[in-house]
């Protein structure tokens, strides 16, 4: 699908929204979890950073589409385990880091058999992997990382199911930081084929779609629009909807087919307008169709007419509102083909 057309760059961006791209760093206090984050995602890729009287979490982007989550230290006077927990509810998070620099403690069990009852998968990180050394010098490094092994798998066989042993990183030596990638690559890349899949899904296109009718209603529905109406300045109305849709008239040429113009639905529903309806006959019409095309409730749109240009004058305005509502409702289907084209596009290229 052709990114560099402004409707599908926001389809792709509404897909992202749909999958959890992120990745938690979590673990010991003053394990490197920072200076392991970016090592992973690079100097340069801090977004941002949420904090208030509960977390402190700063967020990097990893890769294309991931992001990785930088959380403060487990079993702090301010992060205690039941503090922590709250921290995990809140993000809820599918896969995290957990990073240790020494032994297993106690603060550290809580928190992993939390997430292994959350189902979170967790990959193990030993970080200062240089600092590991015997001091007596009478046993070698590789034994003492069997040793650590042997310390988690003992400790959490009884919780997790998953395989339990330890990446081993230096940040300082640089050391299994390109292990650890090759671990993380498999995780986003399951996820980068479910964004291939939603992207050329039809489910999630209509979904996409709703989503921008809906917030086109709320701008249609304004006091705005009686002023609209009266002064028969159609062409804002136009102009609304393509932003909004992010079209244009020469959309149309890609498809082969006209974009749409709300004046020619507007003079169509007059010529066809059965004027022999009672006031409330309209009204019910009027509901019908704004609730099919928007897939919102109908009583929306009574009351908005109600309220804002008045029953009494319901059937001078009928078929300007019906013209407007079936206009929104082919505009929605211009840009579904507009989406269609370009997703048929991209698996050609791809074949």
């Amino acid at each position: 699908m052709s990114g560099g057309h402004p409707l599908v760059k926001a389809f792709h961006k509404y897909i992202e929204g749909t999958i959890d791209y992120r990745i938690g760093v979590m673990g010991q206090v003053d394990a490197g979890k920072s200076a392991l984050v970016s090592a992973l995602a690079g100097a340069d890729t801090h977004i941002s950073t949420r904090t208030d009287a509960t977390r402190t979490i700063s967020s990097h982007k990893y890769g294309k589409r991931g992001q990785i989550l930088d959380f403060p230290g487990v079993g702090t006077t301010e992060y205690s385990p039941k503090q922590y927990k709250k921290l995990i509810r809140k993000a809820d998070l599918g896969h995290v880091l957990y990073v240790f620099s020494s032994k297993i403690r106690e603060a550290d069990e809580e928190i992993i058999r939390f997430l292994a009852k959350r189902k979170t998968g967790i990959t193990f990180i030993y970080s200062k992997s240089d600092t590991l050394v015997d001091v007596s010098g009478a046993r070698e490094q590789k034994m003492l990382m069997h040793d650590k092994d042997t310390e988690l798998h003992v400790t959490f066989k009884k919780h997790l199911s998953q395989p339990l042993n330890y990446h081993f990183v230096s940040v300082r030596d640089n050391i299994g930081i390109e292990g650890l990638q090759a671990a993380l690559q498999p995780i986003f890349e399951a996820k980068d084929k479910e964004f291939a899949r939603r992207v050329h899904s039809a489910e999630y296109m209509e979904k996409f779609l709703n989503k921008r009718l809906n917030t086109l209603a709320s701008k249609l529905l304004s006091p705005g629009l009686k002023d609209i109406i009266l002064q028969r300045a159609y062409r804002s109305i136009e102009e609304m909807t393509e932003a909004h849709f992010e079209v244009t008239p020469e959309d149309g040429e890609t498809i082969v087919r006209a974009i749409p113009r709300a004046a020619d639905y507007i003079n169509k529903a007059k010529k066809t307008d059965n004027t022999g309806m009672k006031s409330k006959e309209y009204l019910s019409q009027l509901a019908t169709l704004f609730g099919t095309v928007f897939k919102l409730r109908k009583l929306n749109i009574i009351s908005f007419i109600v309220s804002t240009l008045g029953e009494a004058g319901i059937k001078n305005i009928y078929p300007v509102l019906k013209g407007i509502f079936e206009y929104v409702g082919d505009m929605n289907d211009f840009a579904r083909e507009i989406l269609k084209h370009y997703s048929r596009e991209q698996k050609e290229t791809s074949e």
